[in-house]
């Protein structure tokens, strides 16, 4: 008997496949968090091994709707490009954050798109929010220049932030047509 999920279990894009993350996925988890280049775009510092396998625990439940993280590998060699999904779900808000990193050696070959393609309607479907939102550094310009390409626009904090993060980051807001 297979378990119920939330969100479907895995998802093909044109040039990417996804599926929740797993144990087996703590060595690129962790190179993708741990890396110095690579945390330059996250609010939080690098990890080390044990919270990359932290990080995969906390998503891999994907029966439930208040988080989720897909890896996303090539469709044509199966190499981890990132991961993207969603955290800070808010129902009674009806607001979604929103996340997704695209390894290093990927950047500038239009992932991150690909992904929020898939990503955003995702939500609004399953989740049924009005306001999807990403926190997105200041210095981050390729990817405020994916997010304005689905009509994200910058706006007011919809979550309590640390004061380092709204000196360095902005509030990028997305409001699905139904």
């Amino acid at each position: 008997m297979t378990e119920t999920t939330f969100f479907p279990a895995t998802l093909t894009s044109a040039r990417l496949t996804w599926r929740g993350l797993q144990a087996g996925d703590v060595d690129v988890i962790y190179r993708q968090f741990s890396d110095p280049e690579m945390c330059t775009y996250f609010s939080d510092p690098p990890c080390s091994m044990a919270e990359a396998a932290d990080i995969i625990t906390h998503y891999a439940d994907m029966r439930q709707p208040r988080y989720l993280r897909y890896a996303a590998f090539t469709r044509n060699t199966g190499e981890f490009i990132g991961t993207c999904g969603y955290h800070f779900y808010n129902a009674e808000a009806k607001h979604v954050e929103i996340g997704y990193d695209v390894w290093k050696g990927y950047w500038c070959h239009g992932y991150a798109t690909e992904m929020l393609t898939e990503l955003l309607p995702l939500c609004v479907q399953h989740l049924g929010v009005t306001t999807i939102y990403a926190l997105i550094g200041h210095h981050n310009l390729a990817s405020q220049a994916s997010v304005r390409k689905f009509g994200f626009v910058p706006g007011e904090f919809l979550r309590d932030v640390r004061e380092h993060e709204r000196q360095t980051t902005a509030c990028w807001h997305y409001q699905p047509t139904r």
